[in-house]
């Protein structure tokens, strides 16, 4: 089972979360953790390593979406790393979340092929009006 962290500036993430669930309705499997103008970075990171280190004593892998790369957000999170257990892609989109919400119903991939479907899923659902409306 994955859970997901959502890491973004501001407050980001609790409105993707909070626009998702108003769509799908109400998600277990996404937590919001914003960083502030002038926040805490240090207690941001110790908030992340708690929240990751209470998923793995309940045997949850953990997929770490960031606002984009090179950020905050990202940084804190790329230290955090560890192959199998904490997956981190850059550059969440509405989509991913959405997907994300219901849970990943297929646990027979590792959570590397899963952040790469959601990597690719979320670049799938980026359009120009002309190549949408085949102008």
């Amino acid at each position: 089972m994955i859970k997901t962290i959502i890491v973004t500036h501001h407050s980001l993430a609790d409105h993707l979360i909070e626009t998702a669930e108003t769509i799908v309705g109400q998600s277990e499997n996404l937590v919001a953790v914003s960083i502030a103008k002038d926040g805490d970075i240090e207690a941001v990171r110790r908030h992340l390593q708690e929240l990751i280190k209470g998923f793995h004593k309940a045997g949850k892998q953990v997929l770490i979406l960031t606002d984009m790369f090179g950020g905050t957000p990202s940084n804190i999170s790329l230290a955090l790393y560890e192959p199998e257990k904490v997956e981190i892609v850059s550059g969440v989109n509405l989509p991913i979340v959405l997907k994300l919400a219901g849970g990943i119903k297929d646990e027979s991939k590792s959570l590397k092929e899963i952040a790469a479907d959601i990597t690719e899923y979320g670049r799938k659902n980026i359009f120009t009006a002309a190549e949408f409306l085949d102008l």
